[in-house]
């Protein structure tokens, strides 16, 4: 059983906040300021604030696991989707804020829970269900130029291969799903997107897929590479 929440932002009437240029990582940092604004109620409520930017406030360096606070920009847009501790932490800095802010210069008017449930029982289950990953990076940049010299068959065998083990180590692994007796199937890849860049430094090939799986997953939460700022977005079919 893990506990998933997500909550939306609401632009105020008078703000355009419906703007596709702006990412989840300009959505982080000023999700960050408001949490580092709020930092000793955060504390004094007993939130890990280090979970809203995923790094080991000790070493600096990328914590090790799933994230559980996950950014997401859908159709211009602004969602975070909390998970067990990451939703607790989101709860808590969401409730300080009902009332309009200034988030990176744009007004919202409040943090707005999502009614998508909040506990789930994930794991294999006895029927094949479907789902879409959307904008998923499966593939690291160091090895983008070894993926695409494979033929499409071989791209799709490789693209299930790690579909799998994202299932299995990430989920499996870091938030104690049992996966055991997984059967999956990639049935279609409906984009394919050009390698996208991150921190205009690296280009990570990103695709849009259905596939099925003897498993239950809940919307929101992300697979592949930069799953923290919402790549690789399941949707239930």
């Amino acid at each position: 059983m893990i506990t998933i929440q997500t909550h939306r932002l609401e632009p105020s009437i008078l703000a355009n906040a419906r703007n596709k240029s702006l990412t989840t990582e300009w959505l982080r940092e000023g999700v960050n300021k408001l949490m580092r604004d709020n930092r000793e109620i955060l504390d004094a409520d007993g939130v890990d604030t280090s979970l809203f930017y995923n790094h080991d406030p000790a070493t600096g360096r990328t914590r090790q696991g799933y994230p559980l606070v996950i950014y997401h920009c859908i159709n211009g847009l602004f969602y975070l989707t909390g998970i067990n501790e990451g939703a607790f932490a989101l709860g808590k800095l969401a409730g300080l804020y009902q009332t309009p802010f200034l988030l990176g210069g744009i007004e919202f008017s409040g943090f707005r829970e999502e009614k998508l449930g909040s506990e789930f029982n994930l794991g294999v289950v006895g029927q094949q269900h479907t789902y879409s990953l959307i904008e998923w990076r499966p593939v690291h940049h160091t090895q983008r130029s070894a993926f695409a010299q494979l033929g499409m068959a071989a791209k799709v065998n490789e693209l299930q291969r790690k579909l799998e083990k994202h299932l299995t180590n990430e989920l499996g692994k870091y938030l104690k799903i049992d996966f055991k007796g997984l059967k999956l199937e990639i049935t279609d890849i409906t984009r394919v997107y050009e390698p996208l860049l991150y921190k205009k430094r690296h280009k990570y090939p990103a695709f849009d897929i259905r596939f099925t799986a003897n498993g239950i997953l809940p919307d929101m939460i992300t697979l592949g590479n930069h799953q923290a700022l919402g790549y690789g977005r399941v949707v239930q079919q």
